[in-house]
């Protein structure tokens, strides 16, 4: 498990898997976009980013969401000098998007 990782506890999903929905995630795309990019569930999805550094990217401003996305693209390598995301990293933009009045998670009432 790479360096981002070590806090969190054993993880249900490849760590190829995490890297991408998390850089996905910060990058703007929806769960259910994210979960077609990686073969996973929109409920998986959600799982995964509820865990992540990164669960509420709609308090964040665009320039905090992308020092993240440079920091997730600085560790991209893995120890074998492969990307951990399998190159898919590599059909995405590198700057985030602005998110959709639909894509800004709200607070239980």
């Amino acid at each position: 498990m790479g360096a981002w990782a070590k806090d969190k506890a054993a993880p249900r999903h490849p760590e190829r898997v995490l890297y991408t929905v998390w850089a996905l995630w910060i990058v703007g795309l929806s769960e259910p976009v994210i979960g077609r990019a990686v073969a996973r569930s929109r409920k998986q999805i959600s799982g995964i980013v509820s865990r992540s550094p990164y669960p509420n990217r709609s308090a964040m401003t665009i320039e905090e969401r992308q020092r993240c996305l440079d920091l997730l693209l600085k560790i991209r390598m893995g120890d074998d000098g492969k990307p951990i995301d399998s190159g898919l990293l590599d059909h995405i933009p590198r700057q985030v998007m602005e998110l959709r009045k639909n894509q800004k998670k709200r607070g239980k009432r």
